[in-house]
């Protein structure tokens, strides 16, 4: 298989499940063991080879002890505990735990608060979710650009047509990007949230 068909389907599967959609949070509170299940099952194309679950329920006391999410009621989690558990996965592949402890914070506190109006949590998270998924196929548009790009350039300048070659691009290309939105996060992070904050 050439690596063009091993990206449309990691693609496909990124597209297809790499994420969770609002409504398919279920309607019920879970305990925490069933929390993880449902958040692996859910996450399981992120999950390596041989290594230990996408979450498991040491990572979820983590996150309730650094206030990432809300504490469990009656040792269960709501939709919106599993909404915010969602958000952590994917901001800790960007963000560093302080981070992400500052950034969730406030709504940690407003989900604990007494007296405050509380924000919608689902409500949040599926207008995350809801902006994302209107450029999701906008995520394959652009690899395949890349690699039609890529392959141009190669034979522009008679470069060996490849799979190295071109997987080796890509690769980096992708990271560059990558780097070029963490860079911005973090920026964001650091000099305009945090100012915020205070």
């Amino acid at each position: 298989m050439r690596y063009e068909e091993y990206i449309k389907s990691i693609l496909d599967d990124y597209v297809n499940k790499g994420r969770i959609q609002a409504k398919d949070f279920p309607d019920m509170e879970l305990y925490m063991d069933q929390a993880a299940m449902y958040m692996n099952k859910k996450l399981e194309i992120y999950q390596k080879a041989d290594e230990e679950p996408v979450m498991t329920k040491a990572m979820i006391s983590n996150y309730v002890k650094h206030d990432m999410l809300p504490r469990p009621n009656k040792k269960k989690y709501s939709r919106d505990h599993l909404a915010m558990m969602t958000l952590v996965h994917y901001l800790k592949g960007v963000l560093q735990v302080q981070d992400i402890e500052d950034l969730m914070r406030p709504l940690v506190d407003n989900y604990n608060a007494e007296f405050a109006e509380h924000y919608n949590l689902l409500k949040l998270y599926n207008g995350i979710d809801t902006l994302y998924n209107a450029h999701r196929t906008d995520i394959v548009d652009e690899v395949n650009q890349d690699i039609d790009d890529i392959k141009k350039f190669l034979n522009k300048y008679e470069n060996e047509d490849d799979d190295a070659t071109e997987l080796f691009m890509l690769i980096s290309l992708l990271a560059m990007k990558a780097d070029a939105q963490r860079y911005m996060v973090q920026k964001l992070m650091d000099e305009y949230f945090a100012s915020k904050k205070k």
